[in-house]
C-alpha cells in the first residue's frame, strides 16, 4: 500500500517537472515535483544506498529549480544563450538531473522489493535506464553544437532532441506506472469498531 503511494508521489513529480505550463508564474513548479520526487523515493526505500543518495539529489534539484517558478523556460534559454553564468546553470541542473536519474534507476533494480519476479523487473529498468541515459547524454553533448550549425539543420536537430527527450521521460513515466501496478492495490483506510 505504501509502495503504491510512493510511486504515485514519484509519476506526480517527474509529470511536474516534465510539464510547463508558464503564465506570469510556472502552475506547475519544478521544486514541488522535485519535492514529491524525494519524499516518494524516501517512501519507497528509506535509508537505502542509492535512495538517500536520489533523495539529497532531488533537493539540490528542488533548490537549483527556483528560478523556474518566475522565468519561463524560453527565458532561460534565452538567457543561456546571452549569459555565460546562465549557461552554466542550465548545464548544472541537467546534470544534476542526470545523476537524480541514475540513482533512481538504480534504486528501482536493487533496492526495492517488488511482490513478483525481480529479476524480470530488473531486466526491463536496466533496458529503460540504457535508453534513457544513452538518448539525455547524446542529446545534451549535441545541443552545445546546435549553435555552430546551419539554421535549418538546427531547427531539425532541435526538433528531433526535443521528441527524442519527451519520448524516453514518457516512457520512464510509463514504466513507473506499470511498477507500481505489482503492488497490491491499497484498501482504504481501516477504521475500528466502534
Amino acid at each position: 500500500m505504501e509502495n503504491r503511494r510512493a510511486f504515485k508521489y514519484m509519476i506526480a513529480g517527474f509529470l511536474l517537472v516534465l510539464l510547463d505550463v508558464h503564465i506570469f508564474f510556472d502552475f506547475l513548479p519544478d521544486p514541488l515535483g522535485y519535492m514529491m520526487i524525494a519524499s516518494g523515493i524516501h517512501q519507497l526505500a528509506a535509508g537505502k544506498p542509492n535512495a538517500k543518495k536520489a533523495v539529497i539529489t532531488a533537493f539540490v534539484l528542488m533548490a537549483l529549480s527556483i528560478p523556474t517558478l518566475f522565468l519561463s523556460g524560453e527565458v532561460l534559454t534565452q538567457m543561456q544563450v546571452n549569459s555565460t553564468s546562465w549557461l552554466v546553470y542550465g548545464f548544472s541542473v541537467t546534470l544534476i538531473d542526470l545523476i537524480l536519474m541514475y540513482y533512481v534507476f538504480r534504486m528501482l533494480m536493487h533496492e526495492v522489493d517488488y511482490p513478483i519476479e525481480a529479476a524480470e523487473k530488473q531486466n526491463g529498468i536496466k533496458k529503460i535506464m540504457i535508453v534513457y541515459m544513452t538518448i539525455t547524454l547524446t542529446s545534451t553533448f549535441i545541443q552545445s553544437f546546435l549553435i555552430n550549425m546551419k539554421q535549418d539543420v538546427q531547427s531539425t536537430v532541435a526538433v528531433a532532441i526535443i521528441v527524442l527527450t519527451l519520448s524516453v521521460h514518457v516512457a520512464f513515466i510509463i514504466t513507473l506506472r506499470n511498477l507500481q501496478k505489482t503492488f497490491p492495490p491499497d484498501q482504504g483506510r481501516v477504521y475500528p469498531m466502534e
